[in-house]
């Protein structure tokens, strides 16, 4: 959902990005009934995501990698621990924006993630579990639709802050 969610909205802020989704899990699955329904009625057709694992080539490859709860933050740096700087829960990216700006004039990305990340505190888990998003998987559709929501309103903001 958050892949589908994520593009469209960089999509329609004219943002050429490339986005991908991968699971910390190691089976490749089509999405769920549930999830397919809950984004049809959002406009997106996700009836033909498949998982995909998630890797080192995957990690390395990304400029930013945004999840939906710690333990997708800390397997993506426990991978690729020099990832730290840039991967961020998606709350939690919205959050630290909100508190230190969007990119200045002259900053690049790679510089402004740094900045972000500079700014949690030391010493503790990557995120606050406020900023976590609890996958919905096996859980009644409703709440698919809460867990969009979410996803949509805090994605919306990483698009609008990632075309300033």
């Amino acid at each position: 959902m958050a892949e589908a969610l994520l593009r469209a909205h960089l999509e329609d802020l004219e943002i050429p990005a490339r986005v991908r989704s991968a699971g910390t899990m190691a089976w490749e699955a089509p999405a769920t009934s549930d999830a397919v329904e809950v984004m049809r009625e959002l406009g997106l057709d996700i009836s033909r995501h498949q998982s995909t694992p998630l890797g080192v080539e995957i990690i390395e490859e990304s400029d930013l990698i945004l999840g939906m709860t710690r333990d997708h933050i800390g397997r993506v740096v426990s991978i690729v621990p020099a990832a730290a700087d840039r991967a961020f829960l998606i709350g939690e990216f919205v959050r630290l924006a909100g508190e230190l700006g969007p990119p200045e004039a002259d900053e690049d990305f790679d510089s402004w993630f740094r900045r972000l990340a500079a700014a949690r505190p030391h010493r503790r888990m990557l995120g606050r579990s406020r900023d976590e998003v609890a996958d919905p998987l096996g859980e009644p559709i409703e709440r698919y639709r809460s867990t969009a929501a979410r996803l949509d309103a805090e994605l919306r903001e990483v698009a609008r802050l990632l075309a300033t």
